[in-house]
């Protein structure tokens, strides 16, 4: 089955951008219908039209409640989670995927770790890292390489936000294991966490590691990510004590979260992207802009907005 499978993770703000498998084929009116929605509903994503997705697969995820399948709702409901995030709704995130696990369960179906993976996504973009964690952990269990990685770097971001060492290290324990080629997102992930575990015993390494991480977030498009990266290792500059490389690494996390919200980006088809202006990804809030901008002490967020200059 075709599903949104690739996480695109930020501090606050957690998301989980699109990429494929197959797509199943239709055999009967109601799952050409289905497939249709579904279908709709890629194409959507893969554009930022983030709402316009959400629509398409709550439209197939009834569709598969009225053909009774529940491996037709174990996926659109994924879909629709996914899209939810995507459009910064982690609470309708976590209630779809609540509700997907549900039906899929009265139907018979077995273990959801997908569903866990988006669900620990989901509270942790809420700020719930103690109830991240255990989701998160059982989704490392996935015999899916790419499911069970991505849950490892929300185990380790929560982890890490709930001071929780041992989930840390497992989190890292796990990346370090994966066997080559890696995926530029996973060379990040790896390089992202690593530098959390390193950051008190080792901060010259951990620096440096956080700023691998941003440059390959970078190579990729994976632009919230990015930031997330640059503001780890502007907080490492910053414990070390050399204050000015660190208001430089949070000045440019500020202007790129702040240009990732800005009214431009807010337009579905325009939001900015993994790989291209015309591709999704989050969108980070607003207050992270602010606040990186404040540490970084003085720096035009917008400075190419000529109708606010919004400092």
């Amino acid at each position: 089955m075709r599903r949104l499978r690739h996480m695109l993770l930020l501090a606050t703000p957690l998301v989980l951008a699109g990429c494929s498998a197959s797509q199943s084929k239709p055999t009967a009116l109601d799952d050409a219908a289905w497939d249709q929605a579904m279908a709709a509903g890629r194409d959507s994503f893969e554009l930022g039209r983030y709402t316009v997705a959400v629509s398409q697969y709550r439209k197939a995820a009834n569709l598969a409640l009225v053909r009774d399948d529940g491996s037709a709702v174990a996926e659109a409901g994924y879909d629709l989670a996914v899209s939810q995030l995507a459009a910064n709704a982690p609470a309708d995130a976590l209630q779809t995927t609540q509700a997907t696990r549900q039906a899929v369960q009265l139907r018979g179906g077995g273990e959801q770790f997908s569903l866990d993976l988006v669900e620990a996504a989901s509270h942790y973009r809420l700020g719930h890292y103690g109830q991240a964690l255990p989701l998160a952990s059982h989704a490392m269990l996935s015999p899916d390489t790419g499911v069970a990685a991505r849950a490892a770097l929300v185990l380790g971001l929560a982890a890490d936000a709930q001071g929780d060492q041992a989930g840390l290290q497992s989190a890292a324990s796990y990346l370090s294991t994966l066997k080559a080629p890696l995926s530029v997102t996973q060379q990040a992930d790896r390089a992202e966490i690593q530098a959390r575990v390193l950051r008190k015993s080792n901060p010259a390494l951990a620096e440096q590691q956080a700023e691998d991480a941003a440059s390959l977030r970078q190579s990729e498009g994976s632009y919230h990510d990015m930031v997330r990266a640059l503001a780890l290792a502007a907080r490492i500059a910053a414990s070390q004590g050399d204050q000015a490389k660190a208001r430089v690494l949070w000045a440019r996390a500020a202007q790129s979260a702040a240009a990732q919200s800005g009214a431009l980006n807010r337009v579905d088809a325009q939001t900015l992207a993994h790989g291209a202006l015309t591709k999704g990804n989050a969108i980070p809030p607003e207050d992270d802009a602010q606040a990186w901008a404040r540490n970084a002490g003085s720096v035009v967020l917008r400075p190419f907005d000529k109708e606010t200059g919004t400092p």
